[in-house]
């Protein structure tokens, strides 16, 4: 299978640098102190990086495909690591958040709990981690090829409590891209032993 974020990435750079972010992104930097550093996983064109770089903290990002990975880079004045997240080791990062705007949208089920375990070993102590999954049931494929694994509330905050996530806030939204899809997006920190 092609990387559509690859092939596509001048694409699907116009199609997203534009879109405002603020009403994903506010209840997360509310939560965070000036200056905390945030890996915005799965970054795509950039556009959460410069948000975030311009409210005082200190973001860069992670993506898998090199050309978009540059044009992030370019489009946010944040440093932007080349790689998949399935594949990187999350405990080599010292962070005290990270962002995943739609970054495990194709993402199989079985493969969530795993990454959510990789993911908590790169949060320093009283970490936040955000979370956007599209809504639905099953999986979709869009007009371009693309596959998405849909997801319901309640199985997303089972996988969590599995995980040893609390869940702080959950909302649902609205596509920016006014596409009409609903995404569900999750506030998580590691639970901590013994408090309720």
């Amino acid at each position: 299978m092609t990387d559509y974020y690859q092939e596509a990435c001048e694409r699907y750079f116009e199609r997203t640098v534009g879109i405002d972010p603020s009403p994903i992104l506010e209840p997360f930097a509310a939560r965070l102190a000036r200056g905390a550093k945030v890996v915005d996983i799965g970054c795509g064109s950039g556009r959460d990086l410069l948000w975030l770089k311009n409210r005082g903290f200190l973001p860069f990002g992670m993506e898998r495909a090199p050309d978009l990975a540059r044009l992030a880079e370019k489009h946010s004045g944040c440093r932007v690591i080349v790689a998949d997240l399935q594949g990187f080791d999350f405990s080599t990062l010292s962070v005290d958040a990270m962002l995943l705007t739609g970054s495990l949208v194709h993402l199989d089920r079985p493969n969530l709990r795993p990454l959510l375990d990789n993911l908590v070993k790169g949060l320093n102590p009283g970490g936040l981690i955000s979370i956007s999954m599209k809504q639905g049931r099953g999986t979709r494929i869009d007009h371009e090829g693309r596959r998405f694994v849909l997801w319901q509330e309640e199985a997303l905050r089972r996988v969590f409590e599995d995980a040893g996530l609390e869940v702080i806030a959950v909302r649902g939204a609205d596509s920016l891209l006014e596409t009409g899809e609903a995404w569900i997006n999750f506030l998580l920190k590691p639970a901590v032993p013994g408090e309720d």
